[in-house]
């Protein structure tokens, strides 16, 4: 599985050598530029490698159109895909399979996903500001990956644009009782506070937080 392919996502997908022709399923939280950029070319690439398993997408309420125009705007035809290619949208609440969705409090529809394998959980919380939601989808994960864009002395854009500070992220983490919790989503302007951000989420969440980075593994 993959969720969501924005920016940077096709070539670190590359470096990471996964196969993808082992990928069935591309799970899209929602729909900024942030989180579907690099889905088309996605796309094309693995159309180039040779695919010929079935891919299956899901996003939420509204993502079929978005799907058709970034399809539109980059001259993609249907046909251009000659593996079987599903798109469809799903409702908050919805299951597939090992994974169960909510929706999120974000500035428009967000899913947020959780996936149980093999006796193992991961969450990941997509863009939300603090949400209860979330922490009940989270309740006990053993991985909780919740985005952080700002710290408290941005909390009015963050409250603006629907975005948790690192102490909501930290309250998450501790009100879902996550085993782990790591924090994603920090933009640029921020990246020199790093420090700041573990150290704020760590103070509400009770324990060690790790940060996101590009090509990271994580044990769960």
């Amino acid at each position: 599985m993959i969720f969501d392919v924005g920016p940077g996502s096709l070539s670190n997908l590359r470096r990471s050598r996964i196969e993808t022709e082992l990928l069935t399923t591309v799970f899209i939280s929602h729909c900024h530029a942030d989180h579907i950029s690099d889905l088309i070319p996605f796309l094309w690439a693995i159309q180039i490698d040779g695919r010929r398993n079935p891919l299956q997408i899901y996003g939420p309420i509204g993502f079929r159109d978005v799907f058709d125009k970034l399809r539109e705007c980059t001259n993609t035809s249907n046909s251009f895909f000659t593996f079987p290619l599903t798109v469809t949208e799903l409702q908050f609440g919805d299951t597939i399979g090992e994974v169960r969705t909510c929706r999120t409090d974000h500035s428009i529809p967000t899913l947020a996903f959780r996936v149980d394998v093999a006796g193992r959980s991961l969450c990941y919380g997509a863009d939300t500001i603090y949400s209860p939601s979330v922490n009940e989808l989270a309740q006990d994960v053993d991985l909780l990956v919740h985005e952080a864009t700002f710290l408290e002395d941005q909390a009015p854009i963050a409250e603006l644009t629907r975005h948790s500070t690192a102490r909501m992220a930290g309250r998450s983490g501790r009100d879902s009782k996550a085993k782990k919790l790591v924090l994603f989503h920090i933009p640029p302007p921020n990246d020199h506070r790093e420090e700041e951000f573990r150290t704020d989420a760590a103070d509400e969440y009770g324990a060690n937080v790790l940060i996101a980075s590009d090509l990271a593994t994580i044990e769960v």
